[in-house]
């Protein structure tokens, strides 16, 4: 029993020490070296430069995919309009080549769509990656704190390193999930694009094409339509909130940054200038200093949850109430139904299939 009443008076006594004044002129001391390891710490500069590389990265390689996307409509009329083909001459004179070269050219178009579709989920997954890793090394940079600290702070310390290691769980869940999304999205609408292609190029080659003045507007007309139909249905909504996903977390995750990398200094800075009343109040309520960042990741995961419709309002405040972790968010599935079954054999009409010499199965 004697036992037990001094480990509670113990534990007592470190509870009031830490609530007490924190008093610079106590627990100074002996001011740091100014070559120590750590007070190199207090120059900044704490977010990886390749957090910022891959941001770039990303966000080029999604213009360069947009600017895919808008030019398709005019690619679509340049190519597969019968003004091109007429203005060569008589039929007679038609000139195959330059008629096959145009329709090569709708194939190499979607090729290109898909490779650009491609680079942007690579680009985006790798910064995203990035976001969540240079999270995590600015958690590790507070492991440069000496730990030659009074036992009080130390106490307001350990709980101020558990509330920023709790974000970065937050944060890094949050990212994984815009990640899930916008991979399924891209790899999906790539795949679609690259098996259209495919199909159109195995038409030319082994369906041995007529090629005059009637079966070419035919067939133009078709691979029109249906090129709409399946650029559209690849290209649709899913697509655009990929777009409005990674830009609304590419913008967060720069702003998230920005803070912790004030946060650490702020800290270094009141670590190695003393004065620990006035400048490490902050260390005297975690949880209130790190809230405007969890409303930040709250607020994003309410836009995930209007743009994607995942049914997820508020998942981030209850976990933080609950401490209770949740199932990993659903997957979007994937566009596998653009292109009709037995394309484009089944839609042809009896005209058209006439159009060719030998009609195989894909």
């Amino acid at each position: 029993m004697t036992l037990h009443w001094n480990y509670l008076a113990l534990w007592l006594l470190c509870i009031v020490g830490a609530l007490q004044p924190i008093k610079s002129s106590e627990y100074i001391g002996r001011p740091i070296p100014r070559h120590d390891k750590w007070s190199q710490a207090i120059k900044g500069d704490y977010i990886p430069m390749q957090f910022y590389d891959a941001m770039r990265s990303a966000e080029n390689s999604k213009l360069d995919f947009q600017n895919q996307v808008r030019n398709f409509r005019e690619h679509l009329q340049r190519n597969l309009t019968m003004s091109n083909v007429l203005s060569l001459g008589h039929e007679n004179q038609l000139n195959t080549q330059h008629q096959r070269t145009k329709l090569h050219e709708l194939s190499e178009f979607f090729y290109a769509a898909a490779d650009a579709a491609r680079i942007f989920a690579r680009d985006s997954e790798t910064s995203y990656e990035f976001a969540k890793n240079s999270s995590y090394t600015l958690l590790l940079q507070l492991r440069q704190i000496p730990s030659t600290q009074p036992i009080p702070v130390k106490m307001l310390l350990t709980n101020y390193f558990a509330e920023m290691e709790f974000f970065h769980i937050m944060f890094s869940e949050i990212i994984d999930e815009a990640l899930e999304y916008t991979q399924n999205i891209l790899l999906a609408t790539q795949k679609t694009f690259t098996y259209y292609a495919d199909v159109q190029r195995f038409v030319l080659q082994n369906w041995n094409f007529k090629g005059d003045v009637g079966c070419c507007q035919e067939y133009m007309e078709f691979l029109k339509h249906y090129s709409d139909q399946i650029f559209k249905c690849a290209a649709g909504r899913g697509l655009n909130v990929a777009f409005d996903v990674f830009a609304m977390t590419e913008l967060t995750s720069k702003y998230v940054m920005r803070q912790l990398e004030f946060r650490i200094q702020r800290l270094f800075n009141c670590l190695y200038l003393g004065s620990y009343e006035i400048r490490c109040k902050f260390l005297l309520n975690a949880e209130k200093d790190f809230e405007m960042l969890f409303t930040k990741i709250e607020e994003l995961e309410i836009f995930y949850d209007l743009r994607m419709k995942n049914g997820r309002v508020s998942a981030l405040r209850q976990r933080r109430q609950n401490h209770i972790e949740e199932a990993a968010p659903t997957g979007v599935k994937a566009q596998d139904n653009c292109i009709p079954l037995d394309f484009p054999r089944s839609q042809m009409h009896k005209s058209l299939k006439q159009c060719f010499y030998s009609i195989t199965e894909y």
